[in-house]
């Protein structure tokens, strides 16, 4: 199958390019260039065709269809940038999902759309008994929530064969540069589901050819070995590559506890995707294979790189002046 992947070159969309090539289908792979997208790019030896363009460009999309039979569309602004920045999100998100609709339902060959869309949808729902599941109702608390909860009613609307993958977190292998401070940004205590990049991928991959997937809402996690607090996530994470523990003064305390999702429901997605392969031991492992040398340095160096990363946090000095840590 020929297949547009839009946000190739993003966390998830590298670990689904691999995947659909795994697949056996042909990949058209669009992204905005960069050098960065350039150099990943280079690594596929001309088995993908990569157009570089902007998502919010109808005549980009246009040019991206020729020929295709079926559409992932994973690009997207997320957090905390999409808060920052909402008009710009908004464009990226919502207007060029609607756009694509419209030019996929207009395609000659491409009548299938899979489509990333988000726990996010559901705001706070740490009061709530677990799991999520397809018929809990969604309360986007943020502009980024609001925006795939609009994209989902189009979806579902348009004359495509839709599906609609509802991601838990998928923490990034490879660390870019961003602002550490929206990690402390929730609850220690919350209940936390992550999904390894590969297994992400792979339910991508699988889902535009999977016919049982079609008309279907699905959520996509690491399944009941990928649950755990958010606290112990996080330490699991930063001690791996050297950094921590942080201390759990640093996060945000609240009652009931806040993050935007939970535990979810993936009993379905499993059975029709077969993609849960990976766990902690797994993520923690790849991130310390991709930062190589550098975890003894940082190891090293710990208490200054803890502390480069916790003084970012805006609760640190509160909850211990109150003593709430």
């Amino acid at each position: 199958m020929k297949v547009l992947l839009t946000g190739a070159m993003g966390n998830i969309g590298f670990s689904t390019l691999t995947a659909l090539l795994a697949e056996g289908h042909d990949v058209i792979a669009f992204d905005l260039e960069s050098r960065r997208a350039r150099r990943l790019a280079s690594g596929f030896d001309g088995r993908v065709r990569f157009v570089w363009g902007d998502i919010t460009s109808p005549e980009s999309l246009r040019h991206a269809l020729d020929g295709v039979q079926a559409v992932i569309h994973l690009a997207a602004i997320i957090p905390p940038y999409s808060e920052r920045a909402p008009e710009l999100a908004r464009k990226v998100n919502l207007d060029a999902t609607r756009s694509l609709i419209e030019l996929t339902e207009a395609s000659p060959t491409a009548n299938r759309l899979v489509f990333a869309s988000s726990v996010g949808i559901f705001g706070d729902v740490q009061d709530r008994e677990p799991p999520l599941r397809v018929d809990t109702p969604v309360s986007p608390a943020d502009e980024y929530g609001r925006q795939k909860v609009a994209c989902e009613q189009a979806i579902r609307q348009s004359r495509l064969q839709w599906s609609i993958l509802r991601l838990a977190a998928v923490t990034p292998i490879h660390l870019q540069a961003q602002d550490p401070s929206i990690m402390f940004e929730f609850s220690p205590d919350a209940r936390f589901e992550f999904l390894h990049p590969a297994d992400a991928g792979t339910a991508f991959a699988r889902a535009v050819a999977c016919e049982g997937s079609i008309g279907k809402t699905l959520y996509v996690a690491g399944g009941t070995n990928c649950r755990m607090t958010y606290y112990d996530f996080t330490n699991a994470l930063m001690t791996a590559i050297g950094i921590g523990p942080i201390s759990v003064d640093a996060f945000l305390r609240t009652s009931p506890a806040r993050f935007f999702g939970d535990w979810v429901d993936t009993d379905e997605s499993q059975r029709l995707l077969q993609y849960q392969k990976r766990g902690l031991d797994e993520q923690l492992e790849d991130m310390k294979k991709d930062f190589g040398m550098l975890v003894p340095l940082i190891r090293l160096a710990r208490p200054l790189a803890t502390w480069f990363v916790t003084r970012s946090s805006a609760h640190l000095k509160e909850n211990r002046r109150t003593g709430v840590g």
